[in-house]
């Protein structure tokens, strides 16, 4: 019987000792308790990440253009604004949003001639609850007409007077319809359509126009305009205008272009040096008169009176393109909501 007995007492033994070298976990109380061996295992360290992008010159050189296309075209934006606005040339066909409005009066001297005088009144209402899609319009006739007497010359005004739908508004394109009167004896019925492209080449800005338009007493007719603006920093700016017009009724061509330098000198002054051609078609794609100038412009009460003074030289054809002192004085209110 002892036999047996340590029989059990080796069974019992080899068991604990079995259960002690086993991986499976245990009771002890009341508590379970997971032993599992720790094993160190080696790991082989990786290199280190060497890849890279390739930078090679053309990557460079796109990048490059990228950033000085997009600054250019920031100057730009700025010096067209301040030239637009500042000179408003033509204040109702600009792209300067809100209503605005331009009463002018000048005086006009050519060495030789009398004195001759301008009054000139322009203004673009955008009607309200309309999304600026529906504008009003008023010009006086353009500034070739002039009159000896100061009087006379604010008397004896024709205007024209429009509506203008926006039909589309985009970044690339702006289009519209215009139908008014002509006011006269008796009065000139007209529609007008324009389409206006933007497009940037290089560093110019581009701005090309163009107008359809029919009047009941003269026939149909068309306008191109290209305008190009290359500036050279924020407070110079060179345009070049170009400018063809067709009449049915006339049978052929006016022409004219124009260069132009633009200086902001402040906040509230400006000069242009200025130098044009026009001519027509009508014997022979000819130019007959030249002129060339400089515009100083300048602020004189608060932020909407301006005055201007002008000298330049003409030559024309019909004056043996003798050289002509010309010198004209503006004031001029411009008076804008935007």
């Amino acid at each position: 019987m002892i036999w047996r007995g340590w029989l059990v007492l080796l069974g019992l033994a080899l068991s604990v000792s079995a259960s002690a070298l086993s991986p499976e976990p245990f009771l002890q109380g009341d508590s379970e308790q997971l032993i599992t061996p720790v094993v160190t295992v080696p790991v082989a360290e990786e290199p280190p990440y060497t890849a890279q992008t390739t930078v090679d010159p053309a990557m460079l050189d796109r990048s490059k253009d990228w950033l000085a296309g997009y600054l250019n075209r920031l100057s730009g934006n700025i010096d067209t604004f301040f030239v637009d606005s500042f000179f408003s040339e033509e204040i109702t066909d600009d792209d300067v949003k809100g209503s605005r409005a331009k009463l002018s009066f000048y005086t006009r001297r050519v060495l030789g001639d009398p004195v001759d005088y301008k009054f000139g009144l322009s203004v673009k209402l955008v009607l309200p609850h309309t999304n600026e899609r529906l504008n009003l319009l008023l010009d006086s006739e353009d500034e070739d007409n002039r009159e000896a007497d100061p009087i006379e010359s604010v008397e004896n005004v024709n205007y024209t007077a429009a509506l203008r739908f926006i039909v589309r508004e985009s970044d690339q394109w702006k289009t519209n319809v215009d139908a008014g009167i002509r006011w006269g004896v008796p009065p000139n019925p007209f529609v007008r359509f324009r389409a206006r492209r933007y497009a940037y080449l290089s560093e110019w800005e581009l701005k090309a126009t163009q107008t359809l338009f029919y009047f009941s007493l003269d026939g149909w007719g068309e306008e191109t305009r290209l305008q190009m603006d290359y500036p050279l920093n924020t407070e110079k700016l060179f345009r070049i205008n170009a400018k063809a017009g067709y009449q049915l009724n006339d049978e052929y061509f006016k022409l004219s272009y124009d260069a132009g330098l633009y200086h902001e000198l402040s906040s509230k002054a400006a000069l242009g040096f200025v130098a044009g051609a026009s001519g027509d078609s009508e014997f022979d794609t000819t130019f007959y008169s030249y002129h060339a100038g400089v515009r100083y412009r300048r602020q004189v009460y608060s932020n909407w009176v301006f005055a201007e003074v002008a000298p330049e030289f003409i030559w024309h054809r019909d004056k043996d393109y003798g050289t002509t002192p010309v010198i004209m004085f503006r004031l001029e209110s411009v008076i804008a909501r935007d």
